[in-house]
């Protein structure tokens, strides 16, 4: 998350530091102020609970009226009703503030998912399977309109029931929405050769070899920077 931030941060982006109750933590707030999640995966956290719960990390790109948040370990409920953590993934704000007013988690897909495993082993074909089945559940298509009961267009997020502007319509096949989406899968170590093969066709971007301050992280939070600049609003 922070090296995410840090690099959108040196591009003269606006990022700061958002506690659970939405409200932003300003220069000499208590650093304890910023919660990062613990224990089970779960949705976000109604604003009334407090400021005590997760934190996430807020950002406007430079000239940009969209605003963005950035959380940690989030569920994300697929089509299925099953509920998916996503280790890091970006979403409009306005996805997190309708969820901070009435809680649950969010429908959909968000813009941008980063995969963490923490682990000696190089990653495996299962491993790689179960990140393409979760974002096949959480991806709502264009044709998935009729039987969910959604408006038209139909959008590739919903925080509950909100109904409000338009921010990232669906598409019409799995594919598209892998390639208007930013899918990566981070590792301490690497990738066996099947698993790798996989990332081209299902449009997940592997990185390898991910330690705090390794040139492969510099690199990691380069791309989701890059992709940033060129495709969210």
């Amino acid at each position: 998350m922070t090296g995410i931030a840090e690099t959108l941060n040196g591009r003269g982006h606006d990022v700061w530091l958002q506690r659970s109750d939405g409200t932003r933590m300003n220069p000499g707030d208590p650093t304890l102020d910023f919660i990062q999640r613990g224990g089970a995966p779960s949705g976000i956290s109604l604003a009334s609970a407090g400021a005590g719960n997760a934190s996430c990390i807020g950002f406007q790109k430079s000239g940009s009226t969209h605003v963005w948040e950035i959380w940690n370990g989030v569920q994300f409920e697929g089509r299925s009703g099953a509920a998916h953590e996503l280790d890091i993934a970006i979403v409009p704000q306005q996805v997190g503030a309708e969820l901070r007013l009435h809680g649950g988690t969010p429908f959909g897909r968000p813009r941008i998912a980063v995969e963490c495993k923490d682990v000696a082993t190089s990653g495996s074909i299962d491993e790689m399977r179960t990140l393409v089945a979760r974002l096949y559940d959480v991806t709502i298509l264009d044709g998935h309109r009729s039987h969910l009961g959604l408006g038209a267009p139909p959008q590739a997020i919903y925080p509950g029931n909100f109904r409000g502007d338009p921010y990232h319509n669906s598409q019409f096949t799995y594919r598209r929405e892998n390639l208007h989406s930013f899918n990566v899968f981070a590792r301490r170590t690497g990738f066996a050769k099947g698993a790798a093969a996989m990332t081209a066709y299902h449009c997940i971007q592997p990185h390898g070899s991910i330690t705090a301050g390794s040139p492969e992280a510099d690199i990691l939070f380069t791309d989701v920077a890059d992709w940033i600049d060129a495709n969210l609003p």
